[in-house]
């Protein structure tokens, strides 16, 4: 005899939540509504979306709007997010930098920073950050609002269940506590994600994914990453490390190495890797001599006034990066693929032939487009990422 199953509950607190959710959900999407409209379109009774409502101005999140007319010369007050009122700081920590700003939670950024790093050992990259933060949360005094919390985005792997850093490279971290650590530093709510995680949720709230649901962000610089958002919510793997595209093979010959830290398609698509084979090519084309330092730019602006050697690197970086769009694409079905990061601007121009070459490949190719937000995007994906903490959101969908 099969076991019965027992019916789903939900406690109240949960439910609480969701309804909660369900109000700022779609008071971000659609600006203002009235009472009448929240309890109508959400589907809530009158004493409950009253009571949600109450809650959600005694908290500061929610705020009147002004008035709308009515018929028969009854009017209704317009409620809206409280934008002003809530702020967070987002914090971007890449190869080569540390980049931060200050925004309110309708996307405005109202302050950003910027600081070249040449990364040292785990501790020292820990109060460099430490310091970053607490001078972030000095140029927040100069606004009026509430600091919501500070969320980071960190370019490796993470394992929230223990709150470690399971591995960043880049900043010598190796499951490191960073989380406890700058909690006893900062006195402000901490979130930290993997970095790609964040600017995806940026995009997905304020940039080119605004209202869709399935999408990957790709993040290319100095290392390569994804985030992936399916059914409107992150999804990060049975191990967190969904989108660890870096590691992708994209050959036979790469199998039976070793990538302990970067992956064998960063080795080769990443800012990082252009820059290397760019020097390998530019020396095999001049007779064997060391070649000047170079970045990816260097590679690319190579490449637009057409040296052979350049246009070689270039037009292989980009068959790779077909590669790695066409695996992506049949495992996720996104509707979606946002490419950021700082190679972004320079591959825009190829997208469109990428698109091209998938056609008849995979059965069905996604919309490719650039990032709107680029170096903005982990900020503004802080801002999602410390209101849905702090707000007790959930993700809602409504038909």
């Amino acid at each position: 005899m099969s076991e019965i199953q027992q019916p789903i509950t939900i406690a109240q607190s949960e439910m609480r939540a969701i309804n909660r959710s369900a109000v700022l959900e779609y008071l971000r999407q659609n600006k203002t509504a009235s009472r009448t409209e929240l309890s109508r379109r959400l589907r809530f009774s009158k004493p409950t979306a009253m009571r949600i409502i109450d809650e959600l101005l005694a908290a500061n999140l929610v705020c009147s709007a002004g008035q709308k007319g009515g018929g028969l010369g009854r009017s209704q007050e317009l409620l809206t997010l409280n934008v002003q009122d809530n702020l967070v700081i987002g914090i971007d920590l890449g190869g080569s930098h540390i980049s931060g700003g200050i925004a309110n939670i309708g996307g405005e950024i109202l302050h950003k920073m910027k600081k070249k790093q040449s990364w040292g050992d785990s501790a020292d990259n820990l109060e460099r950050v430490a310091r970053f933060i607490q001078e972030l949360q000095k140029e927040a005094a100069k606004y009026p609002g509430k600091l919501l919390g500070v969320a980071l985005g960190v370019p490796g792997i993470l394992d929230s269940r223990e709150n470690l850093v399971k591995l960043a490279p880049a900043l010598d971290w190796r499951d490191f506590p960073l989380l406890e650590k700058l909690n006893a530093r900062i006195d402000l709510p901490v979130l930290v994600e993997n970095d790609v995680n964040l600017a995806a949720m940026g995009e997905h709230w304020f940039g080119a994914g605004q209202g869709v649901e399935h999408l990957v962000m790709i993040a290319i610089g100095t290392g390569i990453g994804a985030g992936v958002i399916l059914d409107g919510k992150l999804y990060r793997g049975f191990r967190e490390s969904s989108g660890e595209i870096g590691y992708l093979l994209p050959g036979l010959q790469f199998l039976g190495n070793k990538y302990p830290d970067f992956g064998a398609f960063e080795s080769i698509a990443s800012g990082k890797g252009i820059a290397e084979r760019g020097q390998q090519g530019w020396s095999a084309a001049n007779g064997g001599n060391p070649a000047p330092k170079m970045d990816a730019e260097a590679v690319f602006k190579a490449a637009r006034e057409c040296q052979p050697w350049a246009e070689k690197v270039i037009g292989e970086t980009i068959e790779y990066l077909t590669l790695a769009l066409a695996n992506i694409s049949v495992t996720y079905d996104p509707e979606l693929i946002i490419i950021g990061g700082g190679v972004a601007p320079a591959i825009a121009g190829s997208l469109p032939a990428i698109q091209e070459r998938l056609r008849g490949v995979i059965p069905f190719v996604p919309r490719i487009e650039v990032s709107k937000l680029l170096g903005d995007a982990c900020i503004l994906g802080a801002v999602a990422r410390v209101f849905q903490k702090t707000a007790d959101y959930a993700v809602v969908q409504t038909a």
